[in-house]
């Protein structure tokens, strides 16, 4: 072996990701998917069946766990060089939770071939560490402009359209959850909490500090998620473009967008039950008729009258006080951007 060998190893910082090529994250399949650093790959060295396994023997026995956990990653290392068309001019970047021996056996095997490769200083905890400080000091250099509007007001709909000439950061899509009660999605599972706020990073990350991001007047939880306090902090101090939006079109629209609810109706049966407390009877058992009768239309109506825009008056975020601009739109729908877009360039800029 070359004398001069050495395992090089770095910290996470704002270049890595434009750095490194390919990112390896060579943890089990579990802790990758409850986060991991955005563009990376997972290989891992052990599997979720083969950690376990090799973790039970650690308290009994260490040395033969070990061994038995040398035996697998050199068996599971060798099948990923032969599946992966790993280039020589590659530059490589891997980790594993804590910058250990799962990291440390792959970068010996790929380096001493001549692969050009380096290991995460502390592994995923140091990435992760990054993202606390980013989400807790660096976030504050980014400022936020807000699109409001009663529910239904296809506030999410005119962000997407809006992202292809001004800065979008679109929470619901990130968080997987459309904000309310009927937010989930079907065969859509919400990320982690650290996995949000890591998609959180990296899309802001794309964007100039110097250019205000839109972003839609959220609750500070988006489903079972939380949107970070220094990024609602700063939410709240933003100047807020008001959609104004009459009830029948709102209507329409949600009734649009959830278009997998009429596919299947029993998931809003129960989740109605949560609204028993909320409205009155007489307006409950109207709510239930209409989805007896599949009278979806008047259903979200009644619903955005008798619960939705009563809740959203009595809001403590993003209030009528913060409104910069008023737009009173006549639908939701692509013609109708260009006077959004006129209204930012008046009033926001």
């Amino acid at each position: 072996m070359d004398t001069n060998f050495y395992i090089k190893k770095i910290d996470f910082g704002k270049n890595t990701l434009n750095h490194f090529n390919k990112i390896i994250d060579v943890r089990s399949e579990k802790e990758f998917i409850d986060d991991s650093i955005p563009t990376s790959i997972n290989l891992p060295v052990l599997n979720n069946n083969e950690r376990a396994i090799v973790g039970n023997l650690y308290s009994k026995n260490i040395f033969e766990s070990r061994k038995l956990g040398a035996e697998i990653i050199s068996k599971n290392i060798s099948k990923f060089l032969k599946k992966n068309d790993f280039k020589k001019t590659d530059k490589i970047l891997l980790y594993c939770w804590r910058g250990g021996m799962r990291s440390l056996s792959m970068y010996l095997v790929m380096k001493s071939i001549g692969y050009d490769v380096q290991i995460l200083n502390q592994g995923y905890k140091n990435f992760r560490a990054y993202i606390r400080d980013f989400l807790e000091n660096q976030v504050n250099k980014f400022s936020f402009n807000v699109l409001g509007g009663l529910t239904g007001s296809g506030k999410t709909y005119f962000l997407n359209l809006l992202s292809k000439k001004y800065n979008v950061l679109n929470l619901e899509k990130i968080s997987r959850h459309k904000g309310s009660v009927f937010g989930d999605i079907p065969n859509e599972k919400q990320p982690t909490q650290k996995k949000f706020e890591t998609n959180i990073w990296f899309e802001i990350q794309k964007f100039d500090v110097n250019q205000k991001i839109w972003v839609e007047s959220e609750s500070n939880k988006i489903g079972k998620l939380s949107i970070p306090n220094k990024i609602f902090s700063n939410m709240l101090n933003g100047r807020l473009l008001n959609l104004d939006i009459c009830i029948k079109d709102r209507a329409k629209f949600i009734t649009k967008d959830y278009k997998y609810f009429i596919k299947d109706p029993e998931p809003v049966f129960e989740k109605l039950k949560i609204f028993k407390k909320f409205v009155t009877n007489n307006n409950f058992v109207m709510l239930e008729r209409n989805l007896k009768t599949r009278d979806y239309f008047s259903f979200t109506e009644n619903l955005l009258k008798f619960h939705y825009d009563k809740v959203y008056k009595k809001r403590k975020f993003f209030t009528d006080k913060m409104i910069t601009f008023n737009l009173k739109l006549s639908g939701i729908n692509k013609k109708n951007l260009k006077f959004i877009v006129e209204a930012i360039e008046t009033n926001f800029s």
